[in-house]
């Protein structure tokens, strides 16, 4: 800044500003040949009186500290933006407990309002799932319980991909042998039938779960159409059983050809192998059947419409893990930053002693020039009068400082000195926070956990709730 004092070889000095120069101020004749020539024509009886020469001086040094003044006006006016700007800064940087007490309290009443937000817009939604799941359960006559279905269906259907692989196995170790194709063709062979196999049967376990409807006509039906799949399965298994046999003899056997003996004897099976088939698609079918009917719930509809208020409740269970876990962060953040405080506060100290130094560096050579003009003033008056007492005589009457005391304008430094005053004052403040930092770090440590606690109970969540509720009553 422009106001800082500037080091030359004649020592420090203000910016832009000269020290007073006696040469302009006599222009050129000396005061002592001026009393001489004045005393050469004047006699004065009272000497404590200013002659009109030495008016003149005084005149033209007034002037200079008037132009002294106006500076140190408009320099005041520079060193009071940079502190007010300084000061400004510090406070920005959040020193004081109340301030990071209330950056905590702001910050969780956003996160506070997000989750009501929230809720409010989901709310409603999960209520209607929630009648909707009690009204289901009423009218089919289901207890309160849980809906029982795989918690991975990918590792369900893993399963059942299984089943397929190992009957596509077996199978195609029984038609390699009596395929054209060989290997090759029992492979595709077992794989087709098996697929048909598990797919059918899982599909009868998932129909067969219908045998526990409280409504008659829904639960026969269920049981006509798993009869009818269980009936289908067994037929592709004797089928596969005949087919096979037919295929050892002629290769090249058409299906259709197998159908019609196999209607007339569908159990005249005549080979230990195909006997092995059919016992092991028996047993892959009870297997689909059984992870069929586990797909969902045992009671039809139970389950999806529980899997639709399960994923609302645990929407909301989240929602309440989201707001503990800003809480949280929100918490450590705030712990972090009063952390951070106390090198702030050094730091702000540092500043404002830097600018406490600079300042009075200022008002020291502010002063000095006032007594440089001063001093001037009484070398020139002193040079005067000797010029006079060289006609009259010494004259001890004459006090040059009380004269000058009188008749100089004073220095105006008020300003600065009130400018320093406030810099001490802030660094008072700042140093008895820095004595009683970590006194008030525990105080404030110990309120901040009582906040968070009861942010992150359950009854201040519930009141959350409350609220939410209330609101929407409010609405409707």
């Amino acid at each position: 800044m422009a106001w800082r004092i500037k080091e030359t070889q004649e020592g420090e000095v203000l910016d832009n500003f000269s020290y007073i120069e006696r040469e302009k101020i006599v222009k050129g004749t000396s005061p002592k040949v001026l009393g001489e020539q004045f005393a050469s024509v004047h006699f004065r009886e009272d000497t404590k009186e200013l002659t009109s020469d030495e008016l003149h001086y005084i005149e033209e040094i007034n002037e200079y500290i008037k132009r002294l003044n106006t500076y140190g006006i408009k320099k005041s006016n520079e060193i009071k933006k940079e502190i007010d700007s300084t000061l400004n800064n510090i406070s920005k940087e959040g020193n004081g407990f109340v301030k990071l007490e209330r950056f905590f309290k702001e910050k969780a009443g956003f996160i506070h309002d997000a989750f009501i937000h929230e809720e409010e817009t989901k709310q409603e939604a999960r209520v209607n799932l929630r009648e909707e799941l009690n009204s289901f359960r009423q009218e089919h006559n289901i207890t309160k319980r849980e809906a029982k279905y795989p918690k991975s269906y990918i590792l369900h259907f893993a399963w059942i991909f299984v089943f397929i692989f190992l009957e596509a196995l077996a199978n195609a170790y029984f038609f390699g042998q009596a395929s054209s194709l060989g290997l090759l063709g029992g492979i595709f062979i077992g794989f087709i039938t098996s697929f048909f196999n598990v797919v059918l049967s899982t599909i009868a376990g998932f129909v067969l779960r219908y045998k526990n409807h409280v409504v008659k006509k829904t639960r026969r039906i269920g049981l006509a159409i798993f009869g009818f799949l269980l009936l289908l399965i067994f037929f592709i298994h004797l089928f596969i059983a005949h087919y096979r046999e037919v295929l050892q003899v002629n290769p090249h056997v058409q299906i259709e050809a197998v159908l019609k003996p196999m209607l007339q004897t569908p159990f005249a099976l005549h080979d230990m192998e195909s006997l092995i088939l059919v016992s092991i698609g028996v047993l892959v079918t009870l297997f689909s059947i059984i992870k069929g009917m586990n797909l969902d719930d045992k009671y039809p509809g139970y389950g999806t419409i529980y899997r639709q208020w399960k994923a609302s409740d645990n929407e909301f269970l989240d929602a309440k893990r989201q707001l503990r876990k800003l809480m949280r962060e929100l918490y450590t953040l705030t712990i972090r930053k009063s952390d951070n405080m106390m090198n702030s506060l050094e730091s702000s100290r540092d500043k404002l002693e830097a600018l406490a130094l600079d300042l009075d560096a200022f008002i020291a050579t502010y002063q000095r020039y006032y007594h440089k003009a001063f001093q001037t003033a009484r070398e020139i008056l002193v040079d005067y009068r000797l010029g006079v007492e060289s006609f009259h005589g010494e004259d001890d009457s004459f006090k040059y400082k009380e004269i000058l005391n009188e008749r100089l304008n004073s220095l105006n430094s008020t300003i600065l000195l009130n400018l320093r005053a406030v810099i001490d004052k802030e660094l008072k403040s700042i140093e008895e926070q820095i004595d009683n930092f970590y006194e008030n770090q525990e105080r404030f440590e110990q309120r901040l956990e009582e906040m968070k606690e009861r942010y992150l109970e359950n009854e201040y969540i519930e009141k959350v709730l409350q609220q939410v509720k209330k609101n929407r009553e409010i609405e409707l």
